[in-house]
C-alpha cells in the first residue's frame, strides 16, 4: 500500500479527481468558505473541464427562468493572496469561477474569508467579507501593513443567477480600517432592533471580538459591541485574550452554543438558550496555542438527544488534538487524544464528516506536516482509531464537503497552501453501502407485512370462535 494513501480498509474511502493550483500565489489558513445559496446557476460544463477557469460570463437565460430555488445548495470560494476562485456546484460537473475584487498581487494580501446568502422569501441578497492586509509605503526605508474588513454585495437586488452575483460582487463595497491585524471571519444571526440580522465576527491580535452588523437606513455596516449580544465575548475582550479561532453551533431549535481558542492555549465555552440567555459557560487553558475548535453532533441527525449530545474537537499547534465529549453534561473536564494527531507537525484543522455512510461522524484533521487523518470512534467506547490517512504536497491549511457535482454523494475538499483538492468517495463502497440500505428496508417491509397478515388472521380467528353456553 503506498505511503500516501493509507486506510484501515481494504480500499481507499476516496479518490482524487482533481487539483487546482493558485497559480504563482499562496494561500492563508482562513481562506476558505462554503455558501448555501439559493440562486440558480446556469453556466454549462466548459471546454477542459474541470481544469478551465472562467473568467467571463456568458449571456444569462431569460428572466422567467429565474425563481431561486426552495432549497439552498452549497458551494465554495476559495481564496489566494490576491484572488477568489468559487467552485459553482452544477449537475454532474462543477465550474470553476475566477472572481476579480481587484486586488492587487505582491501589494494586497487575503487573511480570511467569509459569505452568507441573506434570503427573505425571494427577496434575496449576497454577501462577501474580506480581511485584508496592504503594504503601506513609508519614507525609502520604512513601510508597515495597513489591515482592514471589506464587505461586498452590501445591496438590493441581487443577481438572479450566482454565476452573476459573484462576478458582479465587487461592484459595490465597504471597507471598514482595522487598528490590529484581523484573524478569521465567522457570521451569525442577532436579533437586533426587533429582526434578525446577519453579523460578522473578526477576531483580531488586539485581544477584541468585533462584530459588525447592516444599518436599515443607510446600509452601511457599523461596528457594535459583541459583548452586548455575547457576554462570553465581553470576557475575552476585557482580558485582551487574542482569539485564534471560534465556531457557532446553531441547534434548529434556537439555542446557541459558541466556542473561542486563543493565542495562548486559552479555551472558552458558552452556551445561550433559544432567547440569547446565556446560562452556561467555561473556561480552562492549555499548554498550546489553539489552532482550532469545532464544535459537532456525533450522530448525522441533528436532533438534539441524549445520545446525540455535543462534542468538540480541539486541535492545537505543539499538542495533539483533542475531543472533548458531551460538554453540555462534562463542560471542559473530560477529554481524549486523537492517536498519531501529534506525529506529524502541528495540526491546523479540524472537521466531521460520515464518510463511510453509517450514521456516525467521522473526525478528520489536517497537519502543516500535509497531512490528512481520519479518526473513526470504535463501536462501544470512546476511543478513536485511525481509519484513512494521505499525505499532501503542502500543509493541510482547510478541510469541508459538499455534494459538488450534485451525484448525492458528498465530495471531500481539501485546501492546501497552494491549491485545492477534490476527492470523490469510493463508487464501489457506496454502491454496496446502499444496496445494505435497500435490503434492509425490503426487509423491513417485509416483515411488517408478515406481521400485517399475522394480525388479520388472528382477527379473523377470533372471529370465527363459538362459545358454548354453560348449562
Amino acid at each position: 500500500m503506498p505511503y500516501d494513501d493509507m486506510t484501515m480498509a481494504d480500499e481507499p474511502l476516496f479518490r482524487e479527481t482533481h487539483y487546482a493550483r493558485y497559480g504563482f500565489e499562496r494561500t492563508n489558513i482562513f481562506g476558505l468558505v462554503t455558501l448555501n445559496s439559493r440562486l440558480l446557476t446556469y453556466i454549462d460544463k466548459l471546454e477542459e473541464f474541470p481544469s478551465t477557469r472562467c473568467d467571463k460570463l456568458p449571456p444569462a437565460p431569460p428572466p422567467e427562468y429565474t425563481q431561486p430555488t426552495t432549497k439552498p445548495v452549497k458551494h465554495f470560494i476559495a481564496a489566494s493572496s490576491s484572488e477568489l476562485t468559487a467552485f459553482i456546484s452544477r449537475d454532474g460537473y462543477w465550474n470553476c469561477l475566477c472572481i476579480n475584487l481587484g486586488l492587487e498581487a505582491g501589494k494586497s494580501e487575503l487573511i480570511a474569508i467569509d459569505a452568507v446568502e441573506e434570503s427573505h422569501e425571494n427577496d434575496i441578497k449576497l454577501l462577501l467579507a474580506l480581511a485584508v492586509a496592504e503594504k503601506v509605503e513609508g519614507n525609502a526605508k520604512d513601510s508597515n501593513l495597513a489591515y482592514s474588513l471589506r464587505i461586498y454585495g452590501n445591496k438590493e437586488n441581487t443577481k438572479p443567477f450566482l454565476e452573476q452575483a459573484l462576478f458582479d460582487i465587487g461592484d459595490t463595497v465597504q471597507i471598514i480600517p482595522l487598528s490590529a491585524a484581523p484573524m478569521q471571519i465567522s457570521h451569525l444571526e442577532v436579533n437586533y432592533e426587533d429582526r434578525l440580522q446577519t453579523a460578522f465576527l473578526v477576531t483580531a491580535l488586539d485581544g477584541i471580538i468585533h462584530m459588525y452588523i447592516q444599518n436599515a437606513e443607510t446600509k452601511q455596516f457599523m461596528e457594535l459591541s459583541s459583548s452586548v449580544f455575547f457576554p462570553i465575548m465581553g470576557c475575552i475582550s476585557d482580558h485582551r485574550t487574542r482569539v485564534l479561532f471560534m465556531h457557532v453551533y446553531d441547534y434548529i431549535n434556537g439555542e446557541r452554543v459558541i466556542c473561542a481558542g486563543g493565542q495562548n492555549g486559552e479555551l472558552f465555552l458558552s452556551f445561550y438558550d433559544q432567547e440569547g440567555v446565556e446560562y452556561k459557560s467555561h473556561a480552562i487553558r492549555i499548554f498550546s496555542p489553539i489552532t482550532s475548535v469545532l464544535i459537532f453532533q456525533p450522530r448525522s441527525s441533528t436532533i438534539k438527544t441524549a445520545d446525540n449530545e455535543l462534542h468538540l474537537v480541539v486541535t492545537c499547534a505543539i499538542e495533539q488534538a483533542l475531543v472533548y465529549r458531551s460538554i453540555e453534561t462534562n463542560g471542559l473536564n473530560i477529554s481524549r487524544a486523537l492517536p498519531l494527531s501529534g506525529n506529524f507537525d502541528s495540526v491546523l484543522c479540524s472537521h466531521v464528516m460520515d464518510v463511510d455512510w453509517d450514521g456516525e461522524k467521522e473526525i478528520l484533521i489536517g497537519t502543516y506536516g500535509r497531512q490528512v487523518l481520519i479518526y473513526k470512534q470504535v463501536a462501544g467506547s470512546q476511543v478513536y482509531t485511525v481509519l484513512w490517512r494521505r499525505q499532501f504536497a503542502y500543509p493541510i491549511y482547510r478541510i469541508t464537503h459538499l455534494d459538488l457535482n450534485r451525484d448525492g454523494l458528498d465530495e471531500l475538499i481539501v485546501t492546501t497552501m497552494y491549491g485545492v483538492h477534490i476527492f470523490q468517495p469510493n463508487m464501489k463502497k457506496a454502491k454496496d453501502r446502499l444496496l445494505e440500505v435497500l435490503q434492509y428496508v425490503e426487509a423491513s417491509k417485509k416483515h411488517k407485512f408478515e406481521l400485517l397478515l399475522e394480525w388479520q388472521r388472528r382477527k379473523e380467528m377470533e372471529k370465527s370462535i363459538v362459545f358454548e353456553s354453560q348449562n
